[in-house]
């Protein structure tokens, strides 16, 4: 007896349509954000490689994960099936298989379902060579209408490489380019294992993603899990790029209050000596009500208080702060919001997607009032 045949809802097997026609994803007219593929390599990464290599061995191999990673498209299709190569790595613990290795759809904006490897397929990806997982899926759109073109946009592993994807659609349907985003310049997010994406049950549950969504701007996640340390070739690398916004939110990873203070203020100081008109955002961490008050953790938010002051004092009006501690609520139960006492689920980081949105709707919408001050 199996839980599939007592219950049909977890059965994710299907049967292939006959009358599909498969696309690459990294030809026209799909519309590719967050990443970018090296024909060198096969694979998709977030970082220029001789960029990653220099900053760490850390940033080198999490540079490969695809977060933050979508790709748009228009369509009539009644479904849309996905394929999807990816290299295998180990699964983790206290993250789901789908957060880590899975797609996610949208269209119109409205969730139509994930697609993810099953046991059997990773356990064969550990067992024969070349150790790569590829799987299959189809989801249909809850809202499809027959002849309506659908603005759809796939979310890529917040925690795995990817080699290929496909897309498979009803043979004789439209494939057209994606309306642009609203805001088409990105925001742009540096930050840790928890601006990756650790550990939301699946990709777009986190809060770039979520915000990416709720704003309808492109976004770039350079999160990194314990690697986010502000090395100068990172922070040259950063200060390179043009964002939107910029959002600092490395705060977890700095290895303590010192190394966060010799950095901090610096990692501002050369982006704003790049770009000095873009907005840019200091968070402090997010972590359940009350955790402010561990001696620890005030020392932390006593250095990006001190970044802000000083980026104020020198004349800085672009420059702002979120205060992400209690964003994920407090306590109730004596849990809240998070997998393992630091990384959010699906609901903390729908909370500290709530606890953002509101400056950088302020920012990116230029009829909205202006905040200066905190929040």
């Amino acid at each position: 007896m199996t839980i599939q045949a007592i219950d049909k809802n977890f059965d994710t097997s299907f049967e292939a349509p006959s009358d599909i026609v498969w696309f690459s994803v990294r030809e026209a007219p799909f519309q590719t954000y967050g990443i970018c593929y090296s024909e060198e390599e096969g694979l998709y990464r977030r970082l220029p490689k001789a960029v990653a290599d220099a900053v760490s061995p850390g940033v080198a191999h999490l540079a490969k994960h695809t977060a933050g990673g979508r790709v748009r498209f228009a369509t009539d299709s009644p479904f849309v099936m996905l394929r999807a190569v990816e290299p295998y790595e180990e699964p983790f613990s206290h993250m789901t298989v789908c957060g880590k290795y899975g797609f996610t759809l949208f269209s119109d904006n409205r969730f139509c379902g994930t697609y993810m490897p099953s046991y059997p397929q990773l356990w064969q990806a550990v067992t024969e060579e070349p150790h790569r997982i590829v799987f299959d899926g189809i989801r249909y759109p809850p809202f499809y209408q027959e002849g309506r073109l659908c603005q759809t946009e796939l979310f890529f592993p917040l925690y795995s490489a990817v080699n290929e994807v496909y897309i498979g659609l009803k043979k004789g349907s439209v494939l057209a380019e994606p309306i642009p985003y609203s805001y088409p310049s990105p925001v742009m997010f540096y930050g840790s294992s928890i601006t990756q994406g650790g550990c939301a049950g699946k990709p777009a549950d986190d809060y770039v993603n979520r915000l990416c969504r709720m704003l309808d701007t492109d976004i770039l996640n350079l999160g990194f899990s314990g690697s986010a340390k502000a090395e100068q070739t990172m922070v040259e690398y950063l200060s390179s790029l043009n964002p939107s916004v910029f959002v600092m939110d490395y705060d977890y990873n700095a290895p303590d209050a010192a190394h966060l203070s010799q950095t901090h203020f610096a990692l501002y100081q050369a982006f704003r000596a790049a770009h000095s008109e873009t907005p840019i955002v200091i968070m402090t961490m997010p972590a359940i009500a009350g955790y402010e008050e561990k001696p620890s953790l005030q020392d932390r938010r006593a250095v990006i208080d001190e970044s802000y002051q000083k980026a104020k004092a020198s004349g800085d009006r672009n420059v702002y702060r979120i205060d992400c501690y209690g964003c994920f609520g407090a306590l109730q139960n004596g849990e809240c919001g998070t997998v393992d006492d630091c990384h959010p689920d699906s609901l903390g980081f729908l909370r500290m997607a709530e606890r953002v949105y509101p400056l950088l709707y302020a920012l990116l919408n230029p009829h909205a009032p202006r905040q200066e001050e905190n929040l």
